[in-house]
């Protein structure tokens, strides 16, 4: 029922093999503990150029929980036949048509890393079936493994709720940060790549975890940064009551991808996950989640990276039956059908029609997403009806040349009309913006997206002759519906 590692190893190197101008196999530099070779799949468009935002999902980093490196590669499966066969995806009650899915390999770079744990998972399937960790030697113990979601570089050591420096426990955190080759590979990925999201799919719960797991989270105090704290010392963070900090249009952003996450869940077969901090399932540090959403902080340097934890499945009455349930199938449609709705999330229109142009020439839209309407109640109600139209316009734009070239322009001239506050919008901007949306606009969109369509241009026409700080002071104080 479950595949053997050498099952999934063999169906991503036949789609690589089959498919070479849409699938890529990633060699990773470390060798499992028992010596395999790892690889990661990369699924992107054949026409795509450069290396572009990408998505990384990782399973099977807990060897018990055998459904999810089945999920990524059928995942692979189907975004590949999607692409290449114009397939539709039926996932229960839940379709995604092909055109959605084409999409996001024109938009992303998709990273598949199915098996994060193979011989854990080894272990599983032939000797023990409950078994977690990977299948290191503890030197001077009898005990062996390493949990792989307690070793990455992020409070390492703190024996923070569920994690443990004893290594004879299942969440013993390692000897040292990231001394597993199998945590190196992760790592390896999110250095080598433009990851922009990421998520690391486990069993069982029925949960979509965010940041963070260490503590409670606040958005009001930037001086409590885990950075400031001890690691390694075997101890729980000496402040029960810390709480660490998160700006908060990150905190808008994990809760609202997050419940779309859980709504594409639902539209399966009903069943709700909960939508929650890790600390709210209970304290872990080391997790590969937050560390990768803790980079920027720890090097401002690197990009941020949007880190969840998706637990798929509920409790089956034992543990055995809910982390292997005779029938996975039902689980793991429901579980892709949150993965493509996360995929779809990480798609940016300023960042793909920003592709082709110079380098930074896009970068004044997101700072001004960033840095100002994402500071506001009004602001992030802008953000998320961009986020919510821009998947079916960017169909539209993509699909004609013309359609693309002014979508361009107009970005181009929204970006350079942005380098200074007291610049206006005039009338020879405002037109031919509100033309272009009416034009998205037309055809086979849906109601609710024609309604946001009509919002900009009632907003667009407000601010004609406004300067650029106006018009950002009427936008983060009024939203399109008047939200304030």
């Amino acid at each position: 029922m479950y595949r053997t590692v050498e099952q999934i190893d063999a169906l991503a190197a036949q789609l690589a093999a089959q498919h070479p101008a849409l699938c890529t196999l990633v060699r990773l530099p470390n060798p499992s503990i028992k010596g395999r070779t790892i690889h990661a799949l990369r699924l992107r468009s054949a026409d795509a150029t450069g290396e572009r935002r990408g998505v990384l999902l990782i399973g099977g980093t807990h060897a018990r929980e055998l459904m999810n490196p089945d999920l990524l590669i059928e995942l692979a499966v189907d975004l590949v036949a999607a692409t290449v066969n114009g397939t539709d995806v039926v996932l229960g009650a839940r379709r995604w048509p092909a055109a959605d899915l084409q999409l996001m390999l024109r938009a992303l770079d998709v990273y598949l890393l199915p098996c994060v744990n193979p011989d854990g998972r080894t272990h599983v399937l032939t000797v023990d079936d409950m078994w977690r960790k990977n299948r290191r030697d503890n030197p001077g113990t009898t005990c062996d493994g390493v949990d792989l979601n307690r070793n990455a570089d992020l409070l390492w050591g703190v024996a923070q709720g569920q994690t443990s420096c004893r290594p004879c426990t299942d969440i013993y955190a390692g000897s040292a940060a990231f001394s597993e080759p199998e945590t190196r590979n992760v790592k390896h990925l999110l250095d080598s790549f433009r990851i922009h999201c990421f998520a690391d799919v486990h069993s069982y719960s029925e949960l979509v975890l965010h940041p963070w797991g260490h503590a409670a989270t606040q958005t009001t105090d930037p001086a409590k940064r885990f950075t400031t704290l001890p690691t390694g010392t075997c101890q729980p963070l000496a402040d029960s009551g810390y709480a660490e900090y998160m700006p908060a249009q990150d905190q808008f952003r994990f809760r609202t991808v997050g419940q779309r996450i859980v709504d594409a869940i639902a539209d399966v077969r009903g069943h709700v996950y909960a939508n929650q901090t890790g600390f709210d399932l209970y304290p872990t540090t080391g997790t590969q989640s937050d560390y990768a959403y803790s980079r920027h902080i720890a090097r401002p340097a690197l990009g941020k990276v949007y880190g969840y934890t998706i637990e798929t499945g509920p409790w089956m009455g034992n543990a055995r039956d809910s982390f292997h349930p005779a029938n996975p199938e039902p689980v793991k449609d429901e579980a892709e059908s949150g993965l493509l709705a996360f995929i779809q999330q990480c798609i940016c229109a300023i960042d793909l029609l920003g592709a082709a142009q110079p380098a930074g020439a896009f970068d004044r839209l997101v700072r001004v997403r960033d840095d100002f309407l994402a500071t506001t109640a009004a602001g992030r109600a802008w953000i998320a009806l961009f986020d919510r139209a821009q998947i079916p316009l960017l169909a539209a734009v993509l699909a004609d040349e013309r359609l693309r070239a002014r979508a361009t322009q107009t970005l181009s001239a929204v970006a350079a009309l942005l380098a200074d506050p007291g610049n206006r919008l005039g009338r020879d901007l405002t037109d031919p913006a509100a033309a272009l949306l009416r034009d998205l606009a037309t055809g086979d969109v849906a109601d609710d997206v024609a309604d946001d369509v009509r919002a900009v241009i009632t907003r667009l026409e407000r601010l004609a002759g406004r300067t650029v700080e106006e018009s950002l002071r009427d936008l983060m104080g009024e939203g399109p519906r008047g939200e304030s």
